[in-house]
């Protein structure tokens, strides 16, 4: 019996997308020009400031888009949405304890891994 619990609770755990996925993510964010400055918001506000060039940027995961609003001298001003899509793992979540651990962590959820923005010239 308790080999057959054990292997129960070895799957349980291991479709959560909480443990398997995380609760934050690693995105890439491409921005053209270099003096370019970013502000990226999600439902609670502003999140953190990037400039131009390449970021690697960690941000925690949920159900609300992240919105990009860059601008710079010369260029015309631009918003990009990044938006936040069901994790294969989180949708195996709701069949096994109704997804309520990986909402809650927003585990369920994720941004694309990579993204470019290029302001165009005024």
């Amino acid at each position: 019996m308790k080999y057959i619990i054990s292997i129960f609770l070895l799957i349980f755990l291991s479709s959560c997308a909480s443990l398997t996925q995380g609760t934050s993510q690693l995105i890439t964010i491409n921005i053209i020009p270099e003096e370019a400055t970013c502000v990226l918001y999600d439902t609670d506000g502003e999140i953190m400031t990037i400039s131009g060039g390449s970021n690697m940027l960690q941000v925690a995961k949920n159900n609300s888009d992240i919105l990009i609003d860059c601008s710079a001298n010369g260029y015309r001003s631009s918003v990009t949405r990044l938006r936040s899509t069901a994790e294969t793992a989180g949708v195996v979540g709701v069949v096994i304890d109704f997804g309520l651990v990986d909402m809650l962590t927003g585990a369920m959820w994720k941004y694309p891994s990579n993204t470019s923005i290029k302001l165009i010239k005024d």
